[in-house]
């Protein structure tokens, strides 16, 4: 069976601080450099929640290969 979906986002999740799942939000981490998104319940804006973005594309591979390349 081949790949289904290419991206899952998340609708509600259980929010620790309301009790009970709630809708969320997306906010990217704001730590610099960093390439992941923070989720936060709608209802508080408790972190309830993060993923980490991957660029698939040939522009992306590229840019993290050089970036490693420079690094050295």
């Amino acid at each position: 069976m081949g790949q289904q979906f290419n991206e899952f986002r998340a609708a509600e999740l259980h929010c620790p601080k309301c009790g009970t799942c709630q809708p969320v939000r997306e906010r990217p981490s704001a730590t610099p450099g960093s390439r992941t998104i923070e989720l936060l319940c709608f209802r508080c804006a408790t972190v309830v929640g993060q993923h980490a973005v991957i660029d698939h594309s040939l522009t992306g591979k590229l840019t993290k290969l050089f970036s490693k390349l420079v690094k050295k």
